[in-house]
Formats: structure tokens, sequence, C-alpha cells
């Protein structure tokens, strides 16, 4: 908290210190937040997971530096999830050179986040398709605290042959305010190596490489009030569950991931065009470890992806065009375990260990499809330092379908996605711009059905409502006000001082809805 406390200190000293001195200063010696806008969206590559082909890409030299606060509450929101969240959020971006040939994007996030009365998980991600999951029925608040930290390097040589590098390193810990008073460290890390080809002057192939892993460990749970009636509830995949009263005491558990995948790519840059392709694919193999190698089963995954996007820059128009689709199919093992125990008669000392005795081949199959395709356009000023205007509109299409066998329940949603958005500058002085953007969107359900073979309180509690969460329509707009303006020279460095108030409402069939707001002060720096 110390550290946040010196941050803010740090920006709210500089912003009171620029206002007083920034008077002499104009835009024009200033980096803009709106050439780095339409830089990035030049930045094709940075869409992809190929480093090595951001040098086709330029932004300029320069760190983005953002921190605020956000609010959000309401009554639509799924079972596992809380009715009110509240977080302090850090980030910070850079692009720079080590050299003349080696350049480098560095990012670099923390979050602090509270999750009010919220129930049934005690896992970092409870949409992540691993049916293993664990909770209490008592609903409480979490807090977690998250840092990730990203690199980009690729090189610029005067060669067909580039190379790229991309490492991600996350980390997070989520604690439960309430009783039975969980825990969990989360950890996840990527190696991404890449290369990239030029055929000719136009045309360019990419492939990289992926390596990641993930770990989620809950060491085990404790209780300042001893309930004798209160349960611990351990899934295995829809509305199959265990609860046992006091299955908190000595409770211990961890996810054991490993990801492997690749991409392959397609660049064509011409005078006025640009268009991207990317193709990908990732395979997880997922581990669910308790005390003594206890394990419930195994879950994998299959991941496809595809990316398309056309950039056309004519007129001082910038047409952007974007299609992306990304494909999961998945599936769990469930095992049946004995504990073995196995006495040294010389020592006395009795070793206990799980021993898998049958293997239930995919008794839970997910299948999850995300298509979406959107269409910006960006009216630039001469010089392609600012902009005036930007509109766009966006579609979009995603369902999921869970499956348990033996016997067969199933759990099903589809729905149909759009929304349109703009900018538009209302002031653009020596003094600063002030940008007011908008958007609006709707979801219509197409389709969700819930068959369980058996009745439990996992179904009445969690899927059925949950069904009627997917069932309902939605309509959301949303707003953001953003003031861009001098702050000083500082040993002849010009900071660029940013805030930003945005807001927003979602409103479902029925009545529910969901309210976010927040607010954020920046600089930005060369």
């Amino acid at each position: 908290m110390r550290t946040i406390n010196y941050i803010a200190t740090i920006i709210a000293t500089l912003a009171c210190t620029g206002l007083q001195g920034a008077g002499a200063d104009t835009l024009k010696s200033f980096p803009s937040l709106e050439k780095r806008e339409m830089q990035k969206t030049g930045m094709q590559w940075e869409n992809t997971t190929n480093a090595a082909g951001m040098k086709f890409g330029e932004v300029d030299k320069g760190s983005f530096t953002t921190l605020g606060v956000y609010t959000g509450a309401g009554d639509y929101h799924r079972v596992q999830e809380g009715s009110e969240t509240r977080g302090l959020l850090f980030e910070t971006e850079r692009y720079d050179k080590l050299s003349d040939k080696i350049f480098v994007k560095g990012t670099f996030l923390f979050n602090m986040d509270k999750e009010y009365d919220k129930g049934w998980s005690d896992v970092y991600n409870s949409y992540n398709n691993n049916p293993f999951i664990y909770g209490s029925s008592v609903r409480g608040t979490y807090e977690t605290q998250r840092f990730d930290l990203g690199l980009r390097a690729y090189t610029r040589y005067k060669s067909k042959i580039n190379y790229g590098l991309a490492i991600d390193y996350k980390v997070a810990d989520i604690a439960r305010q309430r009783d039975p008073r969980s825990r969990s460290y989360h950890l996840d890390y990527s190696l991404i190596p890449s290369v990239v080809f030029e055929i000719s002057s136009k045309h360019t192939a990419g492939i990289n490489l992926s390596y990641r892993f993930g770990k989620e460990k809950m060491p085990g749970l404790t209780t300042i009030q001893t309930d004798p009636n209160l349960q611990y509830y351990t899934f295995t995949g829809l509305e199959h569950v265990e609860g046992r009263i006091g299955g908190y005491k000595g409770f211990a558990r961890q996810f054991l991931s490993d990801y492997y995948g690749g991409a392959l790519q397609y660049n064509f840059r011409g005078e006025q065009s640009k268009l991207l392709v990317s193709a990908g694919f990732e395979a997880r193999w997922e581990e669910t470890l308790g005390n003594l190698r206890q394990s419930p089963g195994s879950y994998n995954e299959f991941t496809y992806s595809l990316l398309a996007d056309y950039l056309l820059e004519k007129n001082n128009l910038l047409h952007n065009i974007r299609a992306e689709a990304t494909i999961k199919d998945g599936g769990a093992d469930e095992f049946r375990q004995e504990l073995i125990s196995i006495r040294d008669t010389l020592t006395g000392v009795t070793t206990e260990t799980w021993e898998t005795i049958y293997v239930y081949k995919n008794r839970f199959v997910v299948k999850t499809s995300d298509f979406r395709i959107s269409w910006s356009t960006t009216a630039m000023d001469p010089g392609k330092k600012s902009y005036r205007w930007a509109a766009g509109a966006e579609a979009g299409y995603e369902e999921f379908s869970n499956n348990y066998y033996l016997p067969h329940s199933e759990y099903a949603s589809g729905k149909l996605l759009a929304g349109i958005n703009g900018k538009v500058r209302l002031l653009n002085s020596s003094k600063g711009v002030l940008i007011l953007s908008a958007s609006a969107g709707a979801s219509l359900n197409t389709s969700a059905k819930l068959n369980m073979a058996t009745e439990s309180i996992i179904g009445t509690e969690i899927l059925s409502p949950d069904l009627e969460y997917h069932k309902k329509n939605t309509f959301r707009i949303n707003g953001e006000m953003r003031y861009t303006f001098p702050l000083r020279m500082i040993k002849s460095t010009p900071i660029l001082g940013y805030a930003s108030l945005y807001g927003g409402n979602l409103f479902a069939a029925g009545g529910a809805g969901w309210y976010s707001a927040g607010i954020s002060i920046g600089i930005l720096t060369l």
C-alpha cells in the first residue's frame, strides 16, 4: 500500500506543479496521446503472439503511465461473481530501443481489487472451463492483488530474417475475508520466441512457438469461529458436487498447467493498405492435486484462433477492419482413487498415497466459440499528430456447451452481439485537448438450455439462476471524457498530463443491471 501511496503522490505533485508552470509551453513541443493511439492501431503485429513482426510498425519512444480507481455494482451477474467490485489500477507501458537494431516494449500492471458478496468459488477464475473447482455457499468479500509484467523484444536487421521474443510474468494473491477463509496464490508465465521472413518488399511470413506455465495453489483454509453446520463443496462438473460438513478442515488443492502452442502469420504491406492474417493453436494440460497427490481428475483443452486485420489509409482517413475467431474444445477425465498405506516394519513409518484405480475419459466436455468483427474509421489531422473524430461498429457471436456423461447432463447458451462507438474532439488548443468518447451495444440470446440428470444444490443455487442470466437480452451504454494537457519540461523532457472520467450502465431484461465508473490520471513522456 505504501508503494501505491508513493506513486499517487508523485503523479499528483507532477500535476500540481505542471499546471503552475505550463503556461509558457504549448502542445506543439509535447508528445501526443492521440498520435500514440493511431500508431498503435498501425502496429498490427501487436495483436498477434509474434513479437518479431513489430518491426513493421512504428510507435514513438515514450512511456504512458496511469493510476486510477474504479467501481461497479448491480444485480446482473452470475452466481459465482460478486455483486460489487472496487479497485485501484496502476499501469505503465513503454516503447524504447536497446540499440539501433534491438527494440523493446515493456508493460507493468498492478491491480488491487475487492469483490463483495461472492460465493461458491475460491479459485482465481471460476470460468476457465476446468470443472474441479471448490468453494463455500457462504458469500463473502475477496481481496485480490495482481502483478503483471510483459516484455516484447524485436530486431530490425537489414536482412530478410528478423527475430522476436515475448515474455509475460503474472502473479496474484487472492484472500477471502470470511469463514471459511481461503488464500490462493496464482502464478502464470509464458515464453514466446518468434521469427519473420520477408518474402519480398510487400510480403512477409512469420512463425512463433509458445510455452506457458500456470499454477494456482490454496494451501489450506482457516476459520475464526467454528460453525458445526458449515459445508464445503468440491465440484466435478455441472450439477455434480460433493458437500461435506467441516469439509474445509485440512482441505488443500492446487492446479498445475502446461500450455504448448504456435502460430503462423502472413502480412501484406502496400502503399496505402496492409493486411495481416494469423492462425494459432494451443494445447493445455492441467493437473488437479490435493494432499498426498489426491486428485479428482485432470483437464485438457485445445484452442484454435484466427485473426485478420486490414488497414487502409487514404485522404487523412485511417480505416481498420478486424475479424477474430476463437474456438476451444476441452475435456476432463474423472478419477476414482483409493488411499494406499504402506508401513515400514523396520522403522514403523507409514507412507500414504492416493492411487488411481479407474479413469472416466472425457466425462465432462466443454466447447466454446467466440466470433468478432469490427470496423473503425479515424479522421486524422494533417501531420497525423491527432484526430478530429473516430467512429466504429462491431458485431459478434459467442456460445458455450457443457456436457457431463453417464448420466448425461447438458448446459448451453449462445448470444449475438452488436455495438457502435465514436469519439469527437471538443477542444484543441495550446492548453490541452478534450475528447468525448461514447459507445452503445446490445446482446440477443439465441439459445439457452439446461438439462440435469439429477437434482442437486448446485443445480438449484447456481445453474438455474445462471441460466436466467444467459437468457436475458441486454443493452449497454458507456461514455468517457478525457483531457490531455502540457505539464512542464523536466530536464528538457516534455511531460503530457492525462485525466479521464468514465462510466457506463448495462440494462438487462426484467430490470436487472450493472453500472461501472472510474477515474484515472497519468502522464505521457518521451
